[in-house]
């Protein structure tokens, strides 16, 4: 999945975090498989003449069939050819150009092929082969030119024959770079004539297209297609009798069948290499079946084996014996099994395997496991590690109904491990519980898919989801409707023609409620519904979205809805509907205003879709999880003791938006847990949750309101302490003896602190988010911000659970500066930051906002938001960027502790600057959208600690433009910068001269 290192580090952090013994094991096998056969030929040079190429490719037929070949594995661009017609070209072009195979097809007309071939090998160590039509003609020159000419081949009239070449070279190596302990299937093909080894080979490798295209099936994804691919049988031939024994012995074990001479003749020596073979195979493997092939007959008792077989080169049915031979012995593709009434049952997957399995007989099971029918068909069609299991219960299994169990647990335990990570096509007929991911469309993912796409493949590969005892890590099941079906109901509905920037956000969402959603989904999204009534969230997942330097995090919509209903027709209504306010939002003012912040424009952006089910616990009527929360890689403001890449986590009881709106949530770090951020005991208190979001379950029927608020509602922590959520996650503080205990108790304050799990680890989630935010950095190089859920169950026995809801990166500091922040002159400052977030410098401004310290109180912060959204409207009409100045946390939800703006109430902004309220420093916001938005704008943030750290005489001296009672718009006559120096996280803004 990595390179660069990137695997080794990672592996190396999860020994470091969870133990240094821990195999990762799926990483491993995966490693293993890449590995495997890896040498592949990508470029042919081919000389012939014009009419030999003609009867070659004959009108594009050899690159479809070269084409088809790719196909198999997804790739886009099979093999090339490079067509020349003279010795000379070829020459010319070796000095020129690598390629990885030389094919000449009869004598070029400027130089014989002996000469040609001379040539070649002066300048390129490539395989050359030599292919041509007159058979006695191609031996002679092959005979006296082995030195030079790796192989030879017989034209026979079918282009399979460049497949077939390619084939040899790339088995020929590959085998060789083989562990002995690899799975190989091998072939071995022993023929001295030309002309007839070419026809075997081309036979061979015919057959074995069939096999692949039977046992690659459409429901595969291209990973395990591209296993099944690489473990194809091998085709190995010889012309050689010692070479055919020496090829016996060292792949006995791993032959699938022979096809052999009887006589191979050398140096004027005829040697009876059939015969030979078939008394080492009777010794060594009985049940290998042989075709030996030869002029002369062979008497059925000097075969002495059913397993060998007899054709003479001859016989006009040879290709067809060959045929038949070969294709039942590359293995089955499907069973065929009949039932207890003698119907026939027929097996093709492994999906219909685990159907048949648990509607079939346990005897019936019993009698043909014990025939080893199912490991050896496992085998056949490349699944070796569950063949091999299942050849072991196979084997062990003392009764019917204990097999058919196992064979059960079998196929769920396989379905699960290879599914997990996959984004696989919705299916309306089938399900398979292990895949989380699956899509509507051939269009993009869009940024919040593509990292849940990530993440999966992160749990899969390094094996993280049973990786700890206690706490399974998962991604939910989601259904993402790709940017194509976007762009359908956009035009199918004529809304490109809509004003957008003269409609507010009302109308468009009512427009778009009365558009139809594209025919092609409408079938699926039926079928989806039908299957599930868990609480579903519509989630944005726009292509600008959530990467890495666009700040789209929070800006477009999401629907949550408890899906309750027993009417099918309504639960599909409102997914509907939900799809198309999700769209709609795309187009809302608060996205229009964020775009035009950045060098994109709003038809820029093609919103996908993701429908996700909601993690959490019905308790009574409403549904939340244990646990929501929020890691950061990286901390800009880092707590005494830790340093900023130490990271933070912050964890609220309930739905996530209570974080990410910025209430009060429990932070802490997660290299230092068990260190207090807050101070004494009663500090908690003051932090403490006390409301928290959770999910009314009660029917809400709506189709034009989509505010999130209808479906939510904030509940009291008292509720959450009745359900009995509170005894595994919270503490209570007794004033009596000043302290917290973990538990609940009823002569004390309730402390939502996390202690039974941060402190006592009563589940291992501290290790599990350090180890996600660890092997994400690495994986992604730069510090990344994870959300996620937790479900703790009240049963003791059952596994918590730990979802990751999505993942992208946080931004990293720019350069660093020179400037020394310490040495600038007092009397230029007109801000003085002590704490500081971001790196860099920002000329230029002339604008600032400003909260007048003398009116305002926070009792009118929520009425002051209008006023800077409408400043800061003006402000970018007119492309002025500015600085903006107040007191208390901006962006926090709670209007006592701050200004609740949203980001894009004040997307024009450059540098914000937090002021104490009254002599009272509130401690800065940690709201995930907002943050993320500020950061990835590249805005400066500077933090005072004291009332005097601004130069409030100054401010008011400059030229009000616009005032209210609350708020102040000047305009200064000299140029203002801000600098914020990263290395010290602190920053001033001055007087630019």
């Amino acid at each position: 999945m990595f390179v660069n290192g990137k695997e080794e580090k990672i592996i190396e952090k999860i020994r470091e975090i969870i133990g240094l013994n821990k195999e990762v094991t799926q990483k491993k096998f995966y490693d293993n498989i890449k590995k495997f056969r890896d040498y592949k030929i990508k470029k042919i040079l081919l000389i012939s003449s014009s009419y030999d190429y003609f009867k070659l490719d004959e009108e594009g037929k050899l690159n479809h069939l070269l084409s088809e070949w790719a196909s198999f594995v997804g790739e886009e661009n099979p093999l090339s050819i490079v067509h020349l017609e003279t010795g000379e070209e070829c020459i010319e072009r070796l000095k020129k150009e690598e390629f990885d195979l030389i094919i000449i097809f009869n004598k070029p007309t400027d130089m014989s092929i002996a000469k040609l071939s001379k040539s070649v090998r002066h300048i390129t160590n490539a395989p050359i082969a030599l292919l041509g039509s007159d058979p006695s003609e191609l031996s002679r020159i092959f005979k006296y030119n082995k030195e030079i000419i790796s192989k030879a081949f017989t034209w026979n009239g079918d282009r399979n024959i460049i497949i077939s070449i390619v084939h040899y070279f790339e088995d020929f190596i590959n085998i060789q770079r083989a562990s002995p302990t690899d799975f190989k299937r091998v072939i071995l093909l022993i023929e001295d004539s030309i002309q007839h080894y070419s026809t075997c080979l081309s036979l061979l490798n015919e057959e074995i297209y069939k096999y692949l295209k039977a046992i690659l099936n459409e429901k595969l994804s291209y990973e395990q297609k591209a296993i099944r691919f690489k473990r194809r049988p091998f085709v190995l031939h010889t012309d050689d009798f010692d070479e055919g024994i020496e090829f016996f012995e060292k792949y006995n074990k791993d032959l699938i069948f022979i096809i052999t001479d009887n006589y191979i003749e050398k140096e004027h020596r005829r040697r009876e290499i059939g015969k030979e073979i078939a008394k080492r195979a009777k010794e060594k493997n009985p049940n290998l079946p042989i075709l030996i092939q030869s002029s002369e007959p062979v008497s059925r008792e000097e075969l002495k084996s059913e397993k060998i077989k007899f054709i003479q080169k001859n016989a006009p049915n040879l290709k067809v014996v060959l045929k038949k031979f070969i294709r039942k012995n590359l293995g089955q593709t499907e069973i065929k099994i009949k039932d207890s009434k003698g119907k026939d049952l027929r097996i093709k997957g492994i999906d219909e395997f685990e159907k048949v399995l648990k509607s079939l007989e346990d005897d019936i099971i019993f009698r043909y496991a014990k025939q080893n029918t199912f490991s050896e068909w496992l085998k056949s069609i490349c699944e070796i590690e569950l063949s091999s299991k299942c050849l072991s219960i196979e084997n062990q299994a003392e009764n019917p109904k204990s097999l058919k169990n196992q064979l059960i647990n079998l196929l769920e335990d396989h379905n699960y491990s290879v599914n997990k990570s996959l984004i696989s096509i919705f299916s309306r007929r089938y399900e398979e519980p292990s895949i989380k991911l699956y899509r509507i469309g051939e269009g993009a993912l869009g940024g919040k898919a593509r990292g849940l796409a990530f993440i999966a493949k992160l749990i899969s590969e390094y094996g993280l989801d049973n990786i700890f005892p206690n706490l399974k890590i998962t991604i939910p099941r989601s259904l993402v409707i790709s940017t194509d079906i976007f762009d359908a109901f956009m035009e199918n509905n004529n809304l490109y023609d809509l004003d957008f920037y003269n409609l507010p956000d009302h109308r468009i969402a009512a427009k778009f409620m009365k558009a139809e959603l594209p025919a092609t989904i409408i079938g699926d999204l039926r079928a989806f519904i039908k299957k599930t009534k868990k609480p579903l969230i519509v989630r944005s997942s726009g292509l600008l979205e959530d990467s890495l330097m666009q700040p789209f995090a929070g800006i477009y919509e999401s629907v949550i809805f408890p899906n309750e209903s027993w009417e099918e027709d309504v639960r599909f209504q409102e997914i509907c509907n939900s799809i198309k306010y999700v769209y709609a939002s795309t187009f809302f003012e608060k996205a229009r205003t964020y775009i035009k912040n950045i060098p994109k424009n709003i038809s820029d952006e093609k919103m996908a879709i993701i429908i996700q089910e909601a993690v959490g616990l019905k308790h009574e009527n409403y549904f939340y999880p244990t646990i929501s929360g929020v890691a950061k890689s990286y901390n800009y403001y880092p707590f005494p003791s830790c340093k900023p890449e130490d990271g933070i986590v912050y964890l609220a009881i309930g739905l996530g938006k209570y974080i990410v709106e910025g209430g009060r949530s429990y932070a802490f770090c997660p290299e230092k847990p068990k260190i207090s951020l807050y101070g004494t005991s009663k500090d908690y208190l003051k932090y403490s949750q006390v409301k928290y979001y959770a999910l009314n379950l009660k029917p809400v029927y709506r189709f034009t309101n989509f505010d999130e608020e209808v479906a939510l509602e904030l509940l009291d922590i008292d509720v959450a302490k009745k359900q009995g959520i509170l005894d595994k996650i919270a503490s209570t503080y007794i004033p009596e003896d000043d302290k917290i205990y973990p538990g609940i108790y009823d002569n004390g304050y309730t402390v939502i602190d996390f202690a039974p799990i941060i402190k006592y680890e009563t589940i291992p989630l501290v290790k599990a988010i350090r180890l996600l935010l660890k092997i994400s950095e690495i994986a992604l190089r730069n510090p990344v911000e994870i959300e996620f859920a937790v479900n703790i169950p009240k049963e003791e026995n059952n596994k918590a659970e730990l979802f990751l809801l999505q993942i992208r990166n946080m931004i990293p500091l720019e350069k660093r500066i020179d400037i020394d922040i310490d040495k600038i002159p007092k009397e230029k400052t007109i801000v003085n930051g002590e704490i500081s977030l971001g790196n860099g410098v920002v000329k230029g401004i002339k604008n600032i906002i400003y909260v007048d310290q003398n009116t305002f109180d926070l009792l009118n912060s929520t009425q002051v938001v209008n006023q800077i959204k409408n400043m800061n409207k003006k402000l970018m009409e007119e492309n002025k960027p500015y600085i903006l100045i107040g007191p208390g946390r901006w962006g926090s939800a709670d209007p006592y502790l701050g200004i609740p703006v949203i980001w894009s109430d004040i997307a024009g902004v450059k540098v914000i600057v937090e002021t104490p309220y009254k002599e009272r420093h509130i401690d800065p916001s940690q709201g995930s959208h907002f943050f993320h938005d500020m950061m990835a704008s590249n805005t400066l943030y500077l933090i005072t600690k004291r009332i005097d750290d601004v130069n409030w005489e100054w401010l008011r001296e400059q030229r009000v433009v616009e005032d209210t009672e609350f708020i102040k718009h000047v305009e200064t006559q000299k140029a203002l910068k801000a600098i914020v120096d990263g290395k010290i996280s602190k920053g001033v803004i001055i007087i630019d001269e």
